[in-house]
């Protein structure tokens, strides 16, 4: 299915730095527009600028909300991911909690990490409880409707064969109610969607975008494993990702990509719940290359790298990752998938 977005009808604000001596209510640096132009959307700066799009790693800011701090709920930059590692390795963790008691949610071992933080977010202890109880009914769900669909592709194909039910109500819920802290926070950067690896979303942090791990929520759950499987984990995030997108609606959306997957949640659910929630709203694509974090760079409509590139369309950005890997002969992951299409 092709996804077409309108493009900007608006200059682009980009966010400024983090600046150790940034305080609430301080009055933001004036931002750049990025402006058009007929290979894609260019940035101008001035000598000096501080929109971002340095070629350096910048200096996360102090934490804006004392009541946070000690909790996995405290502002940090990038956000790392706890279950990355057993996602990279395919194999379940061996770290995180191997049984769940749905009987005794709070015997599970990360249960008071999540109550701590999400009380200094303002929920009460029950609701705390309540909420916690629902992430792990959520893992026993997912476990579940895996076990189905692997039944149901082993069993022969008919006209009135059911399909299975892959709903989880569990994370549904799980995705409301914590819904008011997924909110990007007074000061901090646009909403940015990401593509590609959990490397595209420190990198979009790091230039001072806000990701749905970098919310209050996100940075919360980010520091928990949960269960030795994080598939039957990430279905949660899935429903978080559209969450965040719907409690974020004002101002330009920002894509980073690292490859063009229309499997993915960004082209699955996150872009199409933008168009869904607000046709109009501009969205700016950054298609990026790079194996690691700190190689990640942006592609040019010229083909060249830069800091950063930003594009009116999915449709330019992609060419131009494409145009970009097959001239450069990249046997990279990306550049492999790609090639597919």
């Amino acid at each position: 299915m092709t996804i077409r977005f309108r493009p900007p009808r608006v200059n682009i604000p980009q966010p400024t730095s983090i600046r150790p001596s940034s305080t609430p209510g301080s009055t933001p640096t004036s931002p750049n527009p990025i402006k058009s132009s007929p290979s894609g959307l260019q940035n101008h700066r001035t000598q000096g600028s501080t929109d971002g799009f340095d070629n350096q790693l910048r200096t996360p800011a102090p934490a804006r909300r004392p009541e946070l701090t000690g909790t996995l709920a405290e502002m940090r930059v990038p956000v790392e991911q706890a279950m990355g590692p057993a996602l990279s390795s395919g194999k379940h963790s061996t770290t995180a909690a191997q049984k769940l008691d749905l009987n005794a949610p709070l015997s599970h071992p990360d249960a008071p990490g999540f109550q701590k933080a999400f009380t200094a977010l303002g929920m009460s202890e029950a609701k705390t409880t309540e909420v916690w109880s629902d992430i792990l009914h959520g893992v026993k769900r997912q476990e579940q409707i895996r076990a189905d669909v692997k039944e149901s592709r082993t069993t022969p194909s008919t006209l009135d064969k059911p399909k299975p039910d892959t709903s989880n109500p569990h994370y549904e819920k799980v995705a409301q109610e914590l819904g008011p802290h997924l909110r990007i926070e007074e000061g901090q950067g646009p909403l940015a969607l990401w593509s590609g690896g959990y490397d595209v979303s420190k990198h979009a942090q790091l230039k001072g975008y806000t990701t749905l791990e970098s919310t209050p929520a996100g940075r919360a759950l980010s520091g928990l494993e949960i269960y030795k499987d994080p598939k039957a984990v990430t279905p949660m995030w899935n429903h978080l990702s559209e969450e965040f997108v719907r409690q974020n609606p004002q101002g330009p959306a920002h894509a980073f990509m690292r490859t063009h997957d229309p499997k993915s949640v960004l082209y699955r659910q996150e872009l199409q719940t933008l168009e869904q929630l607000s046709p109009n709203r501009p969205v700016v694509f950054h298609p990026l290359v790079g194996d690691k974090l700190q190689d990640l760079q942006a592609v040019r409509p010229d083909k060249t790298l830069g800091p950063d590139s930003a594009y009116a369309s999915e449709a330019e950005a992609r060419k131009a990752l494409k145009d970009y890997l097959s001239q450069s002969q990249s046997e990279s992951f990306s550049a492999q998938s790609m090639k597919l299409l």
